[in-house]
């Protein structure tokens, strides 16, 4: 087979040329390390070099890794440790320290109620109080009531506890109040995170409400009133209404949004007004669904996002490798709408889920965590719904766990590398790091960690226009459908361990998979879009179309970002699959 096309800048491969472009190399990552922002101007030198590298392998080599010049590694080894030895200095070490440096409200409680931190406006808010009992006695009795139940499952180590929401009676009006166990404190028990629900009412929040969900005038009314902390009954007098009338108001909002109750839909509201302002709050800024950490039989600890409706219909979501769960918050309102219990397993090495030793390893335990997951849920038939990279370990995990499943629905999600031409179809960063992991693997947690440094620092913006070219299809939907901060907090979950969970996805998704797959699966329908910077939807039609119960669907306006730009197409897939096995 021949790499011819397959470089990425001209970088003749005589041996002057050859030390050149090394030399060039060599200043490239060390002149990253000390300015994170030129990591774009490396990536471009590499991929020159790697580009040359690749034009002198044989034909018939895919196989095969390029060599590097052993001093190329060496430097490559040593920008690595350098940057290992700088550490990550922009991001909190500890939760507590995330609660401390948060701008909004936010205070942490440990399990038996003390108080361990708090960001400036929370400290202002509980005025110096140092216990969950003093907290409690400002409260109206039903939030004390509700945080003492919060209170009580933390202290019996209960961390699957649903999230409550507070009325404080004051500014401000609702606290949210959730369990959550940071990694490493599994055997201390879960701790007790109160942070404000903050929003602005405004007609363009009325607006969103009727357009969004087709809430009667009246309907948003209540909607109002609910969060500015009154009753039903109060409602009911304020308005001259029954309050027969106003509950039944009530039920239908609850209906038409999908929101289970009402601290639900006062979550679900108040995300949404924020999200139509543009004013995001401490927690919306980062990932802002419920999360827990599960023990699994692996041996191995598994975060765990839960999304959309809780008693809904059950949809295992394979994340990708960039965003993590972060399509999950983006579409929040809509998973609730449509009754569909989303569950997103972490795979090793993202987020807080523990690594692996192997990457070889991670088709095998993550099969595991999807199984014993659907065990210990008891979950009938999930669909499962594979996100860019996350595409592989679906079409796995439905091909070994059978009818434990009702199917597959793949957005963007990968398909088996067979030909070098599918790497030349990529958009050049994408390529530089596939060629990078397929050919010249020993040096991809470099190329990586000097990405994260990027991501950790001002450059994040330069990272995404990096991904997502100014000349391209998803950069213009990405700033169309407003989804830049729900996806780079999703870059910024997913880097939290460094680069363990990349290297391991990367080790997959670059290699022929195919024997994977091989036997029946449940129904999959692969979703791509015709102007994907990685995947060629044709090359998607090749591979998957011909397969039992396999149907790809094309779409001529869409990218890459289809969980982002077109939410009704990959969840309409989703109910179409599950009512098969209805």
């Amino acid at each position: 087979m021949s790499f011819k096309g397959a470089q990425i800048k001209d970088d003749r491969p005589d041996d002057h040329g050859r030390v050149a472009s090394r030399e060039r190399v060599v200043a490239a990552i060390y002149e990253t390390v000390i300015r994170p922002e030129l990591y774009d101007s490396f990536m471009d030198v590499w991929g020159a070099h790697l580009g040359a590298a690749l034009e002198e392998v044989p034909s018939g080599g895919d196989d095969r890794e390029i060599t590097i010049d052993p001093e190329l590694q060496a430097h490559f080894v040593r920008a690595h440790e350098i940057l290992e030895q700088i550490g990550r200095r922009s991001q909190p070490k500890s939760l507590s320290d995330q609660v401390a440096r948060a701008p909004g409200i936010a205070v942490l409680l440990d399990r038996n109620g003390r108080v361990v931190a708090a960001s400036a406006a929370g400290a202002t808010l509980i005025g110096g109080v140092k216990t969950a009992a003093e907290i409690r006695a400002d409260l109206p009795a039903h939030a004390d009531e509700l945080l003492a139940g919060v209170l009580a499952r933390a202290q019996s180590g209960d961390s699957g506890a649903a999230t409550v929401v507070l009325a404080t009676g004051r500014t401000p009006r609702h606290l949210m109040a959730r369990l959550v166990t940071p990694r490493g404190t599994e055997e201390a028990g879960p701790s007790v995170l109160i942070e404000a629900l903050e929003y602005q009412w405004s007609e363009t929040a009325e607006a969103m409400l009727i357009t969004s969900f087709g809430l009667s005038g009246a309907e948003v009314d209540v909607v109002r009133h609910l969060l500015a902390g009154e009753t039903l009954k109060e409602i009911a007098e304020r308005s001259g209404r029954s309050e027969h009338t106003v509950r039944n108001q009530a039920k239908a909002v609850l209906a038409k949004t999908g929101a289970p109750s009402q601290v639900d839909l006062i979550r679900l509201v108040v995300f949404l007004i924020n999200q139509a302002s543009g004013r995001m709050t401490a927690r919306e800024s980062a990932l802002s669904i419920p999360e827990e950490r599960m023990e699994m039989s692996t041996g191995l600890g598994m975060q765990l996002f839960r999304a959309g409706a809780p008693d809904g219909r059950p949809v295992i979501f394979l994340h990708g490798m960039l965003d993590g769960p972060a399509p999950l918050q983006f579409n929040q309102a809509e998973l609730m709408r449509r009754g569909l219990c989303v569950l997103a397993p972490i795979r090793p090495g993202f987020g807080t889920s523990d690594p692996i030793r192997r990457a070889d390893q991670a088709l095998d335990i993550t099969v595991r965590h999807v199984e014993e997951l659907i065990a210990r849920e008891r979950l009938s038939k999930p669909v499962l719904l594979g996100n860019l990279g996350g595409g592989v370990f679906a079409h796995v995990a439905a091909s070994r766990l059978g009818r434990k499943v009702g199917g597959v629905v793949t957005a963007a999600g990968n398909v088996p590398i067979r030909s070098v031409a599918q790497f030349n179809y990529m958009a050049p960063r994408q390529r530089v790091v596939a060629y990078t992991a397929r050919y010249a693997p020993k040096l991809l947690p470099t190329i990586l960690r000097a990405g994260i440094a990027q991501v950790d620092g001002a450059g994040i913006d330069d990272f995404t226009t990096a991904l997502f070219r100014p000349d391209t299809h998803d950069h213009a939907a990405i700033r169309r459908v407003g989804c830049v901060s729900p996806m780079q907090a999703g870059f910024r979950f997913s880097v939290q361990q460094g680069h363990l969970g990349f290297a391991t996805d990367s080790h997959i998704v670059v290699r022929d998979w195919s024997s994977e797959i091989r036997r029946p699966a449940s129904r999959a329908i692969c979703l791509v879009g015709r102007h994907d910077p990685v995947l060629s939807a044709d090359d998607v039609v090749a591979a998957m179309g011909q397969r039992p119960n396999h149907e790809v669907r094309v779409f001529e306006d869409a990218g890459q970002l289809l969980f982002y730009e077109h939410p009704d197409r990959v969840l309409d897939a989703v109910e179409e699959v599950a009512g098969v096995f209805a």
